[in-house]
């Protein structure tokens, strides 16, 4: 990766990027898309439970593995020695601000598992196995494994933050002062501070990253492959937290875009480094489409009954346009337009390709959830879907907007170990 850029922006100015409180214009927009959601999924769940269960389980996946990334995405420049990105951890940790309501809203999931698993009756397969597919091991076991991952996401967040808390909480009051001012508790100084971080996040980097792959996968194939009892893919884990990666690049751009165009003065972040950004989604963007590929690729030419009837309700029937199109948002579209280096240098062209980005994988997570389980009339998609999916959006954009206004938008203090980025586009 390319730097061509300076050193960034001084602790200063660093600093002159911390909101302090969610505007009231975005803050009215997220209460009330929480609000939408909210009622949309009232208004369906007593007339057509199944099919408002079926929007919030998509969602749900969906931010999730958002949320999951972006913490990864830390870990990763911190094993990697990834200088190019340090510019942009803040705006990707913010997307793990969704985790605690993602652990709540694990318990509430359990109230709509009727209409979700099909496992629960009877199935035509030989292939389902029942002591592992139980309703109480299912949530029992995934609730302990995300509360495991999540503690550990926290303690890197605490050393993440922890070299800058001094800082933010001069600059806070309120609660955003005490909640600042907690991960500064018994502060050593700054020097020692800033290597005890270096040193701890550096071995625990490698546990998240493994933790994360492990946990991510499992929960998936709980909550997603099962749907489909007797499918078994051995790379599902891969293509759901890798596409929960490329939704968060995609987040990244989006938001590196709008701060940057409102801290012009300050630049935050060069040409160089949304080039690599760039580099960085186009890369992923093909890798996520191989290993979907990869996986349909064997189960065609193999024509297992078992394999395939995953991909018959999707490739046929009201699905079929679902299917397709998220090909062309997730790959088609994004391949030819982040192809060239000139486009990956524009900020406001990234963030273009990156909702169209966005856009491909809420199709996907809901083509993961609801083929699997409609069987009525026609294509479930509407009014309901679009109201739960905006309370969705709505209610990730209030704990990110949340923590990028109590954070500076760049590390002030930078925990990566001492380097510096490499030179060449």
């Amino acid at each position: 990766m390319s730097h061509h850029d300076s050193s960034g922006p001084t602790a200063e100015q660093a600093l002159s990027t911390i909101g302090g409180r969610v505007p009231v214009m975005w803050l009215g927009i997220w209460l009330a898309a929480v609000a939408l959601g909210v009622a949309g999924f009232m208004m369906t769940v007593g007339d057509d439970p199944q099919r408002a269960w079926m929007s919030v389980w998509s969602n749900y996946l969906m931010w999730t593995s958002v949320g999951m990334a972006g913490v990864a995405f830390g870990a990763v420049l911190q094993a990697a020695k990834g200088h190019w990105g340090k510019g942009f951890r803040r705006l990707a940790e913010a997307s793990g601000a969704f985790l605690p309501l993602s652990l709540i809203l694990f318990f509430f999931l359990r109230r709509g598992y009727e209409h979700i698993f099909p496992w629960i009756g009877e199935v035509e397969t030989e292939h389902l196995n029942r002591t592992w597919l139980n309703v109480d091991g299912v949530f029992m076991r995934n609730a302990i494994l995300l509360t495991v991952l999540y503690a550990v996401f926290f303690l890197f967040m605490w050393y993440s933050i922890r070299s800058d808390a001094p800082l933010l909480a001069e600059r806070h009051t309120g609660w955003r002062k005490a909640f600042t001012s907690f991960f500064a508790r018994g502060w050593r100084g700054d020097e020692e501070e800033a290597a005890r971080a270096r040193a701890i996040l550096g071995r625990l980097s490698p546990v998240l990253i493994l933790a994360w792959a492990v946990v991510a996968s499992l929960f998936s194939i709980d909550f997603g492959m099962s749907l489909t009892p007797g499918f078994v893919s051995m790379i599902w884990g891969p293509i759901y937290f890798i596409g929960g990666w490329l939704s968060m690049l995609a987040i990244i751009a989006i938001m590196a875009n709008h701060y940057n165009s409102r801290y012009a003065e300050l630049s935050l972040w060069g040409k160089y480094q949304f080039h690599d950004l760039g580099k960085l989604m186009f890369a992923f963007v093909v890798f996520w489409t191989y290993i979907w590929f990869a996986q349909f690729l064997v189960i065609w030419y193999g024509n297992i009954p078992r394999e395939v009837n995953w991909f018959e309700p999707r490739a046929l029937g009201p699905f079929k346009g679902l299917f397709w199109l998220q090909m062309i948002l997730i790959f088609a579209i994004p391949f030819p337009l982040l192809l060239g280096r000139n486009p990956k240098m524009k900020p406001r062209w990234l963030a273009f390709v990156a909702c169209i980005i966005l856009a491909g994988f809420w199709v996907e997570r809901y083509n993961m959830v609801a083929p699997s389980i409609w069987h009525g009339e026609g294509l479930p998609l509407g009014l309901p879907e679009a109201m739960i999916s905006l309370g969705f959006l709505g209610a990730f954009g209030l704990c990110y907007a949340a923590y990028v206004t109590t954070f500076s938008k760049v590390p002030i203090r930078e925990t990566i170990a001492v380097g510096s980025a490499g030179q060449g586009p």
